[in-house]
């Protein structure tokens, strides 16, 4: 195990002698905090190993059954990965046993990963994922089905084999230390398709789309049946002036609530030019809010992007505007 420092803005790959691409070298951005109020923008770098995509990519070489994508040109299966929806983090044995973790354990661990000498800790869980009300921050994952688990790819193999064994419920049986105990656990696992977000709508000015899985890693989404997400906002539109901004989500539209985005639109197209239109939102933080706003269908007109993924392509469409704006 090396440390690497190049940088904070260098990026790329990382090869073997032969050429062979052995990691993705990437930049990333996080927010520090200090203090209660006060916050700073903080950008480092990190190694992605290549195993993360490469075991996706023989999926599509393979041909694994999915719904279809043009991919280069080519029109291929694009397979479903089977996800444990955890944000994880190691930590060293040696403060685990600190924690109480047991010295059988630490043995274990240590055998298996003599180099790293560590054990996964829960950080948080993807909200609305089939493991959100069973694991809780700081479970420390011993073993799946048995098998001592060190580290992320460990993770990811125990997915996998759900998808390979013919009688698999796509649960896996955990073994976790938690507050002093051993704890045996059922966690279901969750599907994805990698398409991510493949619809938005723009509303008063505002982008709206279903929440996506960076938003649900923060771990909260509302109760009131989800709603849809804010994105982003234009300077000068109606959301801009009425104080509809970012990173928070629609929960209803005068009185009507918007569980998901087919939902929203239907709810909008009966909103005409110059209406007062009441909206109900949950910030990120959870708190609540509601506010009105006047629509703007003429500079302002409703309209949505769609992803079609057999085409690899997007599809803008109108949802609502005053005639002369189409015109």
């Amino acid at each position: 195990m090396f440390m690497l420092d190049f940088g904070s803005t260098f990026s790329g790959i990382l090869s073997d002698e032969q050429g062979r691409v052995q990691a993705l070298w990437a930049s990333f951005s996080t927010q520090i905090k200090y203090g209660c109020s006060s916050s700073e923008d903080h950008q480092f770098v990190r190694g992605i190993p290549i195993y993360a995509i490469s075991q996706v990519l023989e999926k599509i070489i393979s041909g694994t059954p999915g719904p279809f994508r043009l991919i280069n040109g080519v029109r291929r299966p694009m397979p479903f990965i089977r996800l444990l929806e955890v944000e994880l983090f190691p930590t060293l044995l040696s403060k685990a046993r600190n924690y109480g973790l047991s010295d059988s354990w630490v043995q274990v661990l240590a055998k298996k990963d003599p180099v790293r000498r560590t054990v996964l800790r829960v950080r948080g869980c993807l909200a609305g994922s089939k493991a959100e009300n069973l694991l809780e921050q700081g479970d420390m994952i011993l073993a799946i089905n048995k098998e001592p688990i060190t580290c992320f790819l460990d993770i990811e193999n125990a997915c996998q084999k759900l998808d390979q064994s013919i009688d698999s419920d796509g649960v896996l049986n955990m073994t976790i230390f938690r507050q002093g105990k051993e704890i045996d656990l059922i966690v279901g696992t969750d599907v994805r398709d990698g398409n991510g977000t493949t619809r938005m709508v723009n509303w008063c000015g505002c982008i709206i789309q279903d929440p996506h899985s960076a938003v649900r890693a923060l771990g909260f989404l509302p109760e009131e049946g989800h709603g849809v997400y804010v994105a982003r906002w234009c300077h000068g539109s109606p959301v801009h002036r009425y104080g509809l901004y970012a990173l928070q989500w629609i929960v209803e539209v005068n009185g009507k609530a918007t569980p998901d985005l087919e939902t929203f639109i239907q709810v909008v197209k009966g909103l005409e030019d110059g209406e007062f239109v009441r909206v109900r939102t949950v910030h990120l933080n959870g708190k609540p809010r509601v506010l009105t706003l006047k629509q703007d269908l003429h500079y302002w007109p409703t309209w949505e992007l769609m992803f079609e993924p057999e085409t690899a392509t997007w599809h803008r469409g109108i949802i609502k505007a005053l005639q002369s704006t189409v015109a």
